[in-house]
């Protein structure tokens, strides 16, 4: 149990020290120390709250620039509604535990609106601490709260403009190659598996469909991180990265086409191999085609993940699927076996080519010179 919980730590400890964390967590500690210091030379009433100031840099400190604009615009956002509200109880008279709970209640209800994202919960909040803590100097108070809010998110928004606004493209990448090499690994199994004796014994590759999904998943989610970081950041801009952002995209786009195709092909093959069907079974003499077309696709995403697909890698891949259906047709002759299955094979395989040649061909022959 330690050495689990030890091995955790350490896995943890790599991933913040390594990566964005840590870099997250420095420059939250000086915008919270800065907000803190500038908070005193506020003027007005706003110097007898400086310790909302932090509070604004704390909330306005996100991974991504944009994140921590979004973030601090929609916690002011929510602030000034709820001292709005607030303000309205005062006019009405003063605050008691019926109008104080209404107030709240009505700050609830505004609250659900999706467009103040973080800001939400600021609202009841606000109005919770303008009518309460606030008190008899309510007015001081919301002037102070908000103008203190306000100092702190801008410093969070300065500091992480300034020092080394985060880029998740990197990363975005490395999983896009990783969900290729994923799917270049189950095309070799599965081609392996047609080989072998029958049934074949490794089976492993029959459940991957699951993980194909999350992979493809945590791509999407990595790529859309990635278009967020470099809205804004002059980082990507400054070295023309905001490129490979759109070629992330569109590698995903390609990627999720082939997974759906290779998932299909999982499944019709194992639904094959161990269904209790005996009406749908592959023809003995299409195995090997089918193992060699599966191969050279698997050749050919392995070489657009190396960056050195060519047109000739295509041909191979064309010529194997070929083949593949000429022994189909073949095979056509003998009415004891379906050829159901080898075809489903043949059409996703014709699939995954079209996705790869638009992708890696037609786009790169429209690229300027």
């Amino acid at each position: 149990m330690v050495k689990k919980t030890w091995k955790r730590f350490l896995v943890w400890a790599k991933s913040s020290l390594a990566g964005q964390r840590l870099l997250l967590a420095a420059k939250t500690s000086l915008a919270v120390g800065v907000a803190w210091i500038l908070a005193r030379y506020m003027p007005g009433v706003a110097d007898k709250y400086p310790y909302y100031a932090p509070l604004g840099a704390l909330v306005s400190m996100y991974p991504t620039l944009m994140g921590s604009v979004r973030a601090g615009l929609q916690t002011l956002a929510g602030l000034f509604i709820g001292i709005a509200l607030a303000a309205g109880v005062l006019l009405a008279g003063t605050p008691n535990i019926l109008s104080i709970s209404l107030a709240v209640g009505l700050g609830v209800l505004v609250a659900g609106d999706p467009r103040l994202g973080v800001g939400k919960d600021y609202v009841p909040v606000a109005v919770l601490f303008v009518l309460i803590v606030g008190g008899q100097d309510a007015d001081s108070y919301s002037v102070g709260y908000a103008l203190q809010m306000a100092l702190g998110v801008t410093v969070g928004l300065v500091v992480n403009l300034l020092i080394f606004p985060p880029l998740a493209i990197d990363a975005a990448r490395l999983l896009v190659s990783r969900g290729r090499n994923l799917l270049v690994g189950q095309l070799e199994d599965i081609a392996r598996a047609l080989v072998e004796s029958w049934p074949p014994e490794r089976e492993d590759w029959s459940q991957r469909s699951g993980l194909i999904n999350t992979t493809v998943s945590e791509i999407r989610g990595a790529a859309y991180h990635a278009d967020e970081s470099r809205k804004g950041n002059p980082r990507a801009y400054l070295h023309s990265r905001h490129q490979l952002v759109t070629e992330s995209f569109e590698d995903l786009n390609t990627l999720e086409a082939v997974a759906f195709n290779i998932r299909d092909i999982t499944e019709v093959l194992s639904t094959v191999i161990w269904g209790n069907d005996s009406n749908n079974r592959l023809h003995p003499n299409t195995c090997k085609p089918m193992s060699e077309c599966l191969q050279s696709v698997g050749s050919l995403m392995s070489s657009w993940d190396k960056g050195t697909a060519e047109q000739r890698h295509f041909d191979q891949a064309r010529e194997a699927l070929n083949l593949l259906d000429s022994e189909l047709k073949r095979s056509a002759r003998q009415k004891d076996l379906s050829l159901t299955p080898g075809a489903a094979v043949a059409f996703d395989c014709e699939r995954i080519l079209n996705s790869l040649h638009q992708r890696i061909i037609k786009d790169r022959a429209e690229e300027p010179v």
